[in-house]
């Protein structure tokens, strides 16, 4: 029954699409056709054209051209067009002389984002309540006192798992506090590796213990590790709709993940906020750097010389607002924090930088 529960919390969450209502405003520079070249991504285009690229459903939603965004391949010719007074994408398929046309041989579709950037972290990499795993099982070494495990060593596991299935060696990470409410948020569980029950004929097991082949590692396994029944790989989907978000919605970036102190463009970060704040996978927030605060007040030197004109504003003291300085994308929810990817930044973002729901 625990392991069915961990099972449960550890699938994925189902994209949800909404509508998406706001005014396409092209850029002073963009082209009036562009090339789809390998490693775009629909994001990557829409930012040739658009100042606002997470409305880019909107450039070809109207075009019966382009029904299936995740279908735009590189070598596809697009060319801006107006429908309806709004800007849309028309796409031309490339082709080659020789000597006679023939269509080009298509590649792999174009994601909205780099899916290789979040893929451990949507079937793998999970935050999760360490309540959940009490009782779990763990790694328990094997007849040698290994301290260490990798990639096609044989280990044993603490009690019975069925065969032919995968399991995830994994380890706790960090944990996750909102800096503000001092909340615990969840704790960090990361993937170590995959094993099934060994296919040794040379080693067996008892109803306490099962011998596991270690099949892959992207890290060294250690005794007291937990091995936890994995989903089935899921089929990362090609797009992620973009989700308006209320600007009433604040919160803060609480960490960048694999053990990062800053950010960019495509890092991956966690926020402080999840399902229990309606937050959905494509939620869009703008990232914010908060001014210095009172740059001058009714006792300094600077108020003392200009009182007159500074007590014309209405208030003494003087505040800078908080600046945007980016933009991230909501990829994973739990109840209450979300994984996201940074989508832009003008400079490198650490945590605790605020966040605020992008309404568009």
């Amino acid at each position: 029954m625990k392991l069915n529960l961990i099972t449960a919390f550890l699938i994925g969450i189902v994209v949800s699409v909404v509508a998406i209502a706001d005014t396409l405003t092209l850029k002073d520079n963009h082209p009036e056709t562009y090339e789809v070249v390998k490693g775009d991504t629909l994001w990557d285009i829409s930012a040739h054209f658009l100042n606002s690229p997470w409305l880019w459903p909107r450039l070809w939603q109207k075009n019966s051209q382009i029904k299936n965004p995740d279908l735009i391949y590189p070598g596809d010719i697009l060319t801006l067009i107006w429908v309806d007074g709004e800007p849309q994408l028309s796409r031309k398929i490339l082709k080659k002389l020789s000597p006679t046309p023939r269509l080009q041989e298509k590649q792999a579709a174009i994601p909205t984002i780099p899916l290789a950037s979040i893929s451990s972290f949507l079937s793998r990499d999970h935050i999760i309540d360490p309540a959940l795993l009490t009782g779990a099982p763990r790694l328990l070494g094997d007849g040698k006192a290994t301290p260490r495990f990798f990639e096609g060593d044989i280990f044993y596991g603490q009690g019975q798992y069925d065969k032919g299935k995968l399991y995830g060696v994994y380890r706790l990470g960090e944990d996750y506090i909102d800096s503000v409410s001092k909340e615990f948020l969840g704790k960090q569980l990361i993937f170590i590796g995959l094993s099934e029950v060994s296919k040794n004929p040379n080693v067996s097991g008892t109803e306490q213990v099962t011998p596991h082949d270690f099949i892959s590692s992207s890290r060294e396994a250690r005794q007291g590790d937990l091995i936890l029944p994995i989903p089935e790989y899921e089929t990362l989907p090609a797009y992620f709709l973009p989700q308006s978000v209320p600007k009433t919605m604040q919160g803060q970036i609480i960490a960048a993940l694999n053990n990062s102190k800053a950010a960019g463009k495509w890092d991956i970060v966690v926020i402080n906020k999840g399902q229990r704040d309606n937050v959905q996978i494509g939620s869009m927030f703008s990232i914010l750097r908060s001014g210095p605060g009172i740059l001058i007040n009714k006792n300094s030197v600077v108020y003392q010389k200009y009182a007159s004109k500074l007590d014309q504003i209405g208030s003494p003291d003087i505040k800078i607002p908080a600046e945007r300085i980016g933009e991230l994308l909501v990829f994973r929810v739990y109840d209450k924090v979300s994984i996201a990817m940074i989508m832009r930044s003008t400079e490198v973002i650490a945590p605790n930088y605020k966040i605020q729901g992008l309404a568009f």
